[in-house]
């Protein structure tokens, strides 16, 4: 299941061998599509990269093909360009990648939607996954790439996740490792389409509350998971593309008056209500997914499901 630190480099080394700047592959880039161009990036934060990769080389844990300039880009753009917050992110995510043995395993076709199904069903799934996978009912959790040149989605039906029951099953510690691995799988996803097509790749999550209740909602649980993602948003920086709260009920404002405070800065920034009609969804979404590909009850025109299990796509 999982592979040597070699095998990941020799991965991502083939994902990235038809040029960084995604020109001359072949690939079509949708008319919608607004993601920057590596090269231009890389070209607009030479200075700052260089300053943070002067800063890194001399710790120990540094590998020169691991840690190159674009895996640097997503600390410098995360941080804003300050250089001297960039370099102690990265050296505090080299030790937490070694601490956790991150480099050493390939956890991409692993990936699978928290749907109820057992892992015995699948075959396969992320460390720890079981624990919230039987706090489901049907697909609460789908991890989706329906363009695999572009932005990974991420469905989250609320209505289908047992909030109560994921507090009485999974302690923080067991959220914190389930948090980890997932950022990790999908980090290790989207860096391999950022460099076969040139362009910088994030995940785009939806929040839909379709169906969901006041009641239903536990505090403890969102406590839980904001402080979790807190602890972890500097050791994957510049993964998420936006944060899209769908069907939102009325009684939407306390729960976001509660949640907001709790939740890291950089997420609150990228969080957006958006209308029920389905029309309104799709433009909005345009820039992430192409119709063709956008879910049908989003105002797109793929009828698929179930949408495949991500991590069968790397398997």
């Amino acid at each position: 299941m999982a592979q040597t630190k070699t095998s990941i480099t020799q991965s991502t080394a083939s994902l990235s061998s038809t040029g960084s700047d995604g020109c001359g592959t072949g690939i079509v880039f949708d008319e919608y599509d607004e993601r920057p161009f590596l090269k231009d990036l890389l070209v607009e934060n030479s200075s700052a990269i260089a300053t943070v990769k002067n800063a890194v080389q001399s710790h120990p844990l540094y590998e020169p093909s691991r840690y190159d300039d674009i895996w640097i880009l997503r600390f410098v753009l995360s941080h804003k360009k300050d250089t001297d917050a960039s370099s102690r992110a990265a050296i505090a995510t080299m030790e937490f990648r070694k601490e956790h043995n991150l480099n050493e395993k390939d956890l991409r076709g692993l990936i699978k939607h928290f749907d109820g199904a057992p892992f015995a069903t699948a075959g396969y799934g992320l460390p720890y996954g079981d624990k919230i996978d039987i706090c489901a009912k049907g697909d609460g959790v789908v991890f989706a790439m329906p363009d695999e040149n572009r932005d990974v989605m991420q469905y989250i039906f609320l209505s289908k996740m047992d909030m109560h029951k994921i507090t009485e099953t999974m302690t923080r510690d067991d959220m914190f490792s389930l948090s980890m691995y997932v950022k990790e799988a999908l980090h290790q996803v989207l860096d391999g389409i950022t460099r076969k097509t040139g362009r910088l790749t994030k995940i785009m999550k939806f929040v839909d509350f379709d169906g969901m209740s006041l009641k239903r909602m536990s505090r403890g649980y969102l406590s839980m998971d904001a402080s979790v993602n807190k602890e972890l948003e500097d050791f994957f920086p510049q993964m998420l593309a936006g944060l899209l709260v769908i069907h939102a009920p009325k009684w939407i404002n306390g729960i976001w008056k509660f949640v907001r405070p709790l939740m890291p800065k950089r997420v609150v920034e990228k969080v957006d209500f958006l209308p029920s009609n389905r029309e309104k969804i799709q433009k909005s979404l345009a820039r992430f997914v192409s119709k063709k590909n956008l879910l049908e009850q989003y105002g797109g025109e793929n009828e698929e499901w179930p949408i495949p299990y991500l991590g069968s796509y790397f398997r």
